[in-house]
């Protein structure tokens, strides 16, 4: 991988079985699976536990190196949907140690106002997504950016990972942290630089909400026709992301039931 910071590229190291997204989790016994599912755990709390380290010593930048090797190993294909889940939970928990810290940083007057654009050199798109929404979600809260340009770009860019269980888990970490962000009002805040309405929200949820469909339907025609059952069986799995849309939806205030039946 290759990252970019101080005005210069500098090279980070990546583990040999990061970049795993050729093949299929298809064919793989349960015992492979659980080994890899341990393998990619290990890495994960390696990874971690060096940006913590890092980060305790006021170290931003080499901080976001580690996190971005950790998220690396949200690129494999060979899990199944419910061992990525777990994989998933685990680095999403490393990861909230990571807006923390930034936020802890801006909340004391020492935050960096360039992270959300150096992150965009980070070299594989699975971890540049996953931390441009964790970095701006701490910038909205912090209003350094503009909460209704920030949620826009964040959805649209999720349409660069196509691979549907990788884009679905990486599109409900969008809608989480998103949850607290999105505007509920009629009219804009004035104190807030574009903060946005609730139509906002909606164009943001519905947009997202299509293009998770999008990807659990494609589930339905990858691989063999002997593994269809067992796709049937994972699509069912992996509706409750696609209808957490729907949950966002109904918890704005702005939206009672006329507006709901409207949108829905």
């Amino acid at each position: 991988m290759v990252w970019y910071g101080d005005n210069k590229l500098q090279s980070v190291d990546t583990q040999k079985n990061t970049d795993t997204s050729r093949g299929s989790a298809a064919g793989l016994s349960m015992d492979n699976q659980e080994k890899l599912l341990a393998d990619a755990l290990q890495n994960v709390r390696q990874h971690a536990f060096a940006m913590k380290r890092v980060l305790d010593q006021q170290s931003v930048m080499e901080g976001l190196k580690h996190a971005a090797n950790m998220l690396g190993e949200l690129r494999t294909s060979l899990l199944s949907p419910k061992n990525y889940y777990e994989l998933h939970v685990v680095v999403v928990e490393e990861l909230h140690h990571l807006e923390l810290y930034l936020t802890d940083e801006f909340e004391h007057g020492r935050g960096s106002h360039d992270l959300y654009e150096v992150v965009q050199y980070a070299g594989n798109i699975v971890p540049r997504l996953y931390l441009l929404i964790t970095i701006g979600h701490v910038y909205i809260r912090a209003n350094e950016l503009p909460r209704r340009e920030v949620l826009r770009d964040l959805v649209e860019m999720c349409r660069g990972v196509q691979h549907p269980l990788r884009g679905l888990f990486l599109r409900n970490y969008l809608l989480q942290c998103a949850k607290s962000l999105l505007p509920d009002t009629e009219e804009e805040n004035q104190e807030e630089n574009k903060s946005g309405t609730i139509l906002d929200s909606l164009d943001f949820i519905l947009l997202n909400f299509s293009e998770m469909n999008k990807l659990w339907v494609r589930m339905q025609y990858q691989g063999h026709t002997r593994d269809l059952q067992r796709r049937e069986q994972e699509r069912r799995e992996l509706r409750i992301l696609v209808g957490t849309n729907l949950v966002r939806l109904s918890e704005l205030e702005c939206v009672n039931v006329e507006r709901y039946k409207t949108v829905s």
